[in-house]
């Protein structure tokens, strides 16, 4: 980036290289919505035509700064404050979203971070959002035992229009990442879909708002992958793929579009058909 924008701008370089960073006094100062702590200084790192907020905490992982049109230090300052204005928004709107599910949401009063915990049965979820808005499992507990922590799986919350559905989410997430043999959950019974098809008839039916959640391990290569789905509403599913080293396909689905499990493991491990063994119930 130019160093005579930056200076016309009126910030303060400091270092150089990868390791360059600007500062820049607020005029007209922030202020968080929390602590109401002000905001005076702003200190950016220039990346191509855009400039990335790295402190304080409050502005810390927002959308880059786009340089476009800004010529001035107080045009560049409007900028900042946009993008703050609108992630205060946006914790505003994900906070509305948890409470219509039921959940209560947790917001960092220094970082501004929104997070909230899922009880479901035995488990405990962390949901933590970045500041965009977009929120992974960012830990799982299975009563006092530490599960797993890291997912990196992310989700986009307004999918779900109910709680019923956000749980089979994060259960099938558990059910897909855990070892084949190590059931995630208590020791019960599978239901298979062809005891349901003998029991129910062809007939039966799911209902639009009703949760749903399939599992599926296959055997490909000597090596065991789950496949889990859960839905979103209606028709509509996010599902996910998950192997020895992790995470493999995760997408949101439309019933009438998805080829198939067999189908779907085959395209994203670059594998034949006929090589994607499914495995019964005695694998789980």
């Amino acid at each position: 980036m130019d160093a005579f924008l930056l200076q016309s701008l009126g910030l303060t370089p400091r270092g150089s290289g990868d390791t360059l960073e600007v500062e820049l006094e607020l005029g007209s100062s922030l202020i968080n919505p929390l602590n109401h702590r002000i905001l005076t200084h702003v200190t950016l790192r220039p990346v191509g035509d855009r400039l990335e907020l790295r402190a304080p905490l409050e502005l810390t992982g927002l959308s880059p700064v786009s340089l476009q049109g800004v010529t001035t230090a107080p045009e560049l300052e409007a900028a900042i404050g946009s993008v703050f204005d609108s992630y205060v928004l946006l914790v505003q709107r994900r906070s509305d979203e948890l409470q219509a599910l039921g959940i209560s949401p947790q917001v960092n009063p220094d970082s501004l971070v929104i997070s909230a915990t899922v009880q479901v049965d035995n488990f405990t979820f962390l949901l933590t959002a970045d500041k965009v808005g977009t929120f992974r499992v960012a830990e799982v507990t299975q009563g006092d035992k530490p599960l797993r922590t890291g997912f990196g799986q992310v989700f986009e919350l307004s999918e779900f229009r109910e709680r019923d559905a956000l749980v089979g989410y994060l259960l099938a997430l558990v059910n897909a990442l855990a070892p084949v043999g190590a059931p995630a959950g208590e020791p019960v019974k599978p239901v298979l879909f062809e005891q349901l098809l003998a029991v129910f008839g062809t007939g039966a039916r799911l209902p639009a708002r009703s949760g749903l959640e399939v599992l599926v391990t296959v055997l490909v290569a000597g090596s065991h992958y789950r496949f889990a789905a859960a839905r979103v509403s209606g028709r509509t599913f996010r599902g996910l793929l998950a192997g020895p080293h992790g995470k493999v396909w995760a997408e949101r689905f439309e019933l009438e579009e998805f080829p198939g499990v067999v189908a779907l493991v085959a395209k994203s491990l670059g594998v034949t058909v006929g090589s994607v063994e499914v495995l019964g119930p005695d694998a789980e």
